[in-house]
């Protein structure tokens, strides 16, 4: 065949072929199109599903760590999810944002309580002792807040999901500190754009207004960044965020909306404290304890601690040996040692917690240090 006759050829099949691409593609798209519909579109069955998933996902944790707290959290997420499947009834299978009455506000509440369940999951993980106490003791305030917000048929009310720090990173327990203290509430319905910033109170679980208030550094109808100059003056305990957004209405220009909160835990200060053993093993005297006792107490974040010890009683050591034992406060503890090493060499041991504990024999020094924070969720 001729190089134009090839060519014709291929012209002829060209429509074909482009055809089949387009549907491909067309499939393509309406696939990922639908996907995103149905993210961005949950149904009823979706949130109980949700609920159902955070409940098992709270069996599973309360295994490894029990918490009474936990549990509260499972059964209050329970009646949560029988009262919805009330509510939805023959409406079960549609999507949330078109159902009417008490419903949606009911669903997207549920949804909230369970995306909360979810978000303390992935964050507990490395959590130790206190930590995870007031870790399980912030998600029941939260859960609890939305179980018993007052129903409402407003069609667009507000509801809070997450909170979060400024880099995304989920937000349940605070420790004082008196530098300020950023974070971001997200969730839907926030913000009119037609109308004024909604109206924000910060108070206590018993309603006292704090004399301290957050506020706005940034905000959209899905999220509001927030500022408080300082946590030193909290005291330990639950605080609730209430937003109460504006609306446009027609002929009746903004109205107040319902209520939607968000909580935090704010917990006592950081304090792990590290009982030790040091001992050596001595050409011509035998194995010797040098040093026994618990290091300065470990209270924030990239803190360090450090305790000579006098070696002289081992005039020849061979190698040196150390045991440690980190409290995290509320009965959890980890060990982690006997480690022997050389005379002439350090020896490095981690603990859970972000913590390692070091000895070196040049300076005759233990040594312990928090790195980064691997309790997610705490600040």
């Amino acid at each position: 065949m001729s190089e134009l006759g090839r060519t014709s050829g291929a012209w002829r099949r060209l429509p074909r072929l482009a055809g089949l691409v387009l549907l491909l593609a067309g499939v393509a798209w309406w696939g990922g199109r639908a996907s995103a519909q149905d993210a961005a579109r949950p149904t009823g069955d979706y949130v109980l599903a949700q609920l159902d998933a955070a409940q098992q996902g709270l069996a599973q944790r309360m295994k490894a760590q029990p918490d009474r707290a936990l549990g509260t959290v499972a059964q209050q997420l329970g009646r949560m999810g029988d009262a919805l499947r009330n509510q939805l009834g023959s409406a079960i299978h549609q999507p949330v944002e078109i159902l009417g009455g008490q419903a949606k506000a009911a669903a997207e509440r549920a949804n909230a309580a369970a995306q909360r369940t979810q978000a303390y999951l992935k964050a507990v993980a490395a959590c130790r002792g206190k930590d995870a106490q007031a870790m399980a003791s912030s998600l029941a305030l939260a859960v609890d807040q939305l179980a018993k917000a007052p129903a409402t048929d407003k069609s667009a009310a507000p509801v809070i999901d997450a909170v979060e720090t400024p880099d995304q990173k989920p937000l349940f327990v605070v420790h004082p500190a008196d530098h300020p203290l950023a974070f971001v509430v997200r969730g839907t319905n926030l913000l009119d754009p037609q109308c004024a910033n909604p109206q924000l109170d910060l108070t206590d679980v018993q309603g006292q207004l704090l004399a301290v208030q957050p506020v706005i550094t940034g905000i959209t109808p899905h999220s509001i960044a927030l500022r408080l100059a300082s946590t030193a003056a909290l005291k330990p305990g639950g605080y609730v965020l209430h937003v109460v957004p504006l609306r446009k209405a027609f002929l009746l220009g903004c109205t107040k909306q319902p209520e939607a909160v968000a909580t935090v835990l704010v917990a006592s200060p950081l304090k792990v404290t590290i009982d030790y053993t040091l001992t050596a093993s001595c050409r011509g005297q035998g194995v010797l304890t040098l040093g026994q006792g618990s290091l300065p107490a470990i209270t924030h974040r990239g803190a360090s601690a450090a305790q000579a010890i006098d070696t002289a009683a081992c005039t020849h050591p061979e190698s040196y040996t150390v045991s440690a034992t980190a409290h995290f406060g509320g009965g959890d503890q980890a060990k982690v040692g006997p480690i022997t090493q050389p005379a002439d060499a350090g020896i490095t041991a981690g603990l859970p917690g972000g913590l390692t504990v070091s000895w070196d024999p040049s300076v005759h020094t233990l040594f312990a240090r928090s790195g980064a924070a691997l309790c997610m969720g705490v600040e």
